[in-house]
């Protein structure tokens, strides 16, 4: 084998922040934007790293102390991937120096918006699909002899990786998004992601809107982990109904009306948890977005952690939606082009020596 290709979708979180960190459902869909990655045999020893979007152009890597490192690089240039890769060789039974045996490319380009000195990270899952990317393409290199992906076995296989390199933090969803595309229920029960195939509920139309500026996930899960341990009263209070409301959108979630519904509500309770938290989850560019949601008859929600990055505009009326979109630039909004896609990680390349097509 002298050349492995996989790529993996980024992901957006309809419903369920906060709520699925303690158990409770959210729904997560995988996105038809999508991460790359490329393992081939190294051109020269030691083996070189290409991950344009970290600013890492070819630059020689190796393992130290469990942490890869480019030198001459801050280690924080390379952010959760320094943990990850090698968290997944030690994870596959291989020595940190086989890592120099290898040139790596990481592509994750359209999860970023480029422009300005350097590109910004548009919220959409791009440590998830990366971690994805990885662990499908160092799994197939080094077991070779391996079946073909099923998302089920690489989600349980490599959740506690993922989990590891971002600092226990990440709930999953957005991985799990990543290895099985599509609309995806999760939730963590017992210690075990637990997560189902759903289907996309009729005459939901729906535009993702990007808020022009990058939130930072682990700051605001700290937070909300630290106000759980100071209030623990409260935080039971709104995990409870939050969970309540992410589940009502899940069993209902065939039913447009009901999980519009739900997510009307489920945004709600994000700004007064954020009020609570005295932290704007639903930051002051998505409050202006949700009330000219209101205004043109349109549910508005931000996604994920909150304090910028991307939200969602759902209607079951088209023309409504249209009348949204007419009023984005106003509020600074930027609509995204995405659709869902119903193909998580998989294998685009995969060569033996000798074979003149990849198969």
């Amino acid at each position: 084998m002298n050349r492995v290709e996989v790529s993996a979708p980024g992901k957006l979180l309809l419903i369920g922040e906060y709520a699925v960190l303690d158990g409770a459902s959210a729904l997560v869909m995988a996105v038809d934007r999508r991460v790359h990655v490329v393992v081939a045999p190294a051109a020269k020893r030691p083996g070189r790293l290409h991950a344009p979007q970290l600013g890492i152009h070819r630059e020689p890597m190796m393992i130290e102390n469990g942490v890869l490192r480019c030198p001459g690089r801050p280690q924080d240039d390379l952010g959760p991937t320094a943990r990850m890769i090698p968290g997944i060789v030690r994870s596959l039974g291989r020595e940190p120096e086989e890592i120099t045996n290898l040139d790596l490319e990481i592509d994750s380009g359209e999860l970023f918006e480029s422009g300005g000195d350097s590109p910004v990270k548009l919220g959409l899952g791009s440590s998830a699909a990366v971690g994805a990317a990885l662990a499908l393409a160092l799994e197939t290199w080094f077991e070779a002899g391996r079946p073909e992906p099923q998302a089920e076995r690489l989600l349980q296989r490599w959740l506690p990786v993922y989990r590891s390199a971002l600092g226990g933090s990440a709930s999953g969803a957005d991985l799990a998004a990543s290895f099985r595309g599509g609309l995806t229920e999760f939730r963590i029960a017992g210690g075990q992601a637990r997560c189902r195939a759903m289907t996309w509920p009729e005459g939901l139309c729906w535009r993702a809107v990007w808020v022009g500026h990058a939130a930072r996930t682990p700051d605001f899960v700290g937070a909300y982990e630290r106000w759980k341990r100071a209030a623990p009263e409260a935080a039971r209070q709104f995990g409870a109904r939050l969970g309540q409301v992410a589940q009502r959108a899940v069993a209902g979630c065939s039913d447009v009306a009901v999980l519009v519904e739900a997510c009307a509500e489920y945004a709600e309770l994000l700004v007064a948890l954020g009020d609570a938290m005295d932290l704007q989850i639903m930051s002051a560019p998505h409050r202006r977005l949700a009330e000219l949601g209101r205004d043109c008859g349109v549910v508005y929600k931000s996604c994920g952690a909150g304090g910028g990055d991307l939200g969602i505009a759902l209607a079951t009326d088209p023309e409504r939606l249209a009348a949204f979109e007419k009023g984005l630039s106003d509020c600074a909004g930027v609509p995204l082009d995405l659709n869902v896609s119903n193909s998580g990680a998989s294998i685009v390349t995969r060569r033996s020596p000798g074979a003149g097509a990849s198969e």
